[in-house]
């Protein structure tokens, strides 16, 4: 989701840092969980028509939806996405003896499997799910984990943005058992853990922020248009051997199921051919949960989708 700079949202987020943070920290997660649907429902009425519209209408142009259906998925994609920024505040909370009643896995054989090896694993998430439960629930299980994160410059930023809910949300982060690297500049520190047998977790389907898009990004079909996506993960796989697994959570109210899938073909396609695959993993759980990809505000001409004659021709 966009950060908009507007000082009601300032205000919003001076509120929630001070007094909710503090309150949030006191709650059970069933409790947050309802306050997130509370504070979702607010966002709704607080973001501006113009913005909701936009994003109800990306939604209809892609899935096909109704108004009214496209108007009840983006009330739920706000309550969600207030629900990870309360939850993250109890993140710190959770530890290896109390996860099970917040978080269960799928398909962690497949990791395993892949570990065994020896080459190290790519996880590769998307902004969709609580996607920062999946390092508090594979670091309480003890791999060995390396999140690859963008944090944005702070001329892009409102005071309130920078020197709140950024401080804030590093000083949590840094309480997760997981291990922070940026996702720009050089990528060696990535690569040697890898060969260390590592875990690397990253965002398949970038940043969502245009001027932030490098050379890395191309062209692909996806959900009937063309969105751009970074193929930086699949140079660095196939340069270190590491397997690449598409991983989600999904949330049933306040826990979540963390679903790893099988490796995608690294070593018989070029680029394209592997991101592709991930692509159409990413597709099916969109068009199943709907609700769950924070990136609808950015599907749209000019940020995330590329309509020019060049992004046609790439993804033929």
């Amino acid at each position: 989701m966009l950060a908009h700079k507007n000082i009601i949202k300032d205000i919003g987020r001076l509120f929630f840092w001070f007094p909710v943070r503090w309150g949030v920290k006191l709650m059970s997660f069933p409790v947050v969980y309802s306050l997130g649907t509370l504070l979702g429902n607010l966002d709704y009425y607080s973001s501006g028509r113009q913005c909701i519209e936009r994003m109800k209408t990306n939604l209809i142009e892609t899935l096909g939806y109704s108004q009214s259906k496209a108007d009840r998925i983006i009330k739920q994609n706000l309550q969600h996405h207030s629900r990870n920024v309360l939850e993250f505040i109890k993140y710190p909370q959770i530890n290896s003896k109390n996860m099970g009643n917040f978080i269960n896995f799928k398909g962690i054989e497949y990791l395993d499997q892949e570990l065994a090896k020896g080459n190290g694993v790519i996880l590769m998430t998307a902004h969709f799910g609580a996607k920062q439960i999946l390092q508090v629930g594979l670091g309480h299980l003890g791999y060995p984990l390396t999140q690859l994160h963008y944090h944005m410059k702070r001329q892009e930023l409102t005071w309130v943005q920078k020197n709140v809910s950024q401080k804030q949300r590093i000083f949590i982060e840094n309480k997760l058992p997981v291990n922070f690297l940026s996702s720009k500049g050089f990528l060696g520190s990535a690569v040697k853990r890898l060969k260390k047998n590592q875990i690397l977790l990253l965002t398949g389907d970038g940043i969502g922020l245009k001027q932030h898009m490098d050379k890395g990004y191309h062209s692909f079909n996806f959900l009937g248009r063309t969105m751009l996506f970074p193929t930086g993960s699949i140079a660095i796989a196939k340069f270190t051997g590491s397997a690449i697994l598409p991983i989600f959570a999904i949330r049933n109210k306040h826990r979540h199921r963390i679903i790893i899938e099988s490796p995608l073909d690294v070593e018989n396609g070029d680029y394209f051919d592997v991101m592709k695959q991930y692509i159409r993993i990413l597709e099916k759980y969109i068009r199943t949960y709907p609700s769950l990809w924070e990136f609808w505000e950015e599907f749209e001409p000019g940020v995330l989708i590329d309509e020019s004659k060049m992004a046609k021709m790439v993804t033929k």
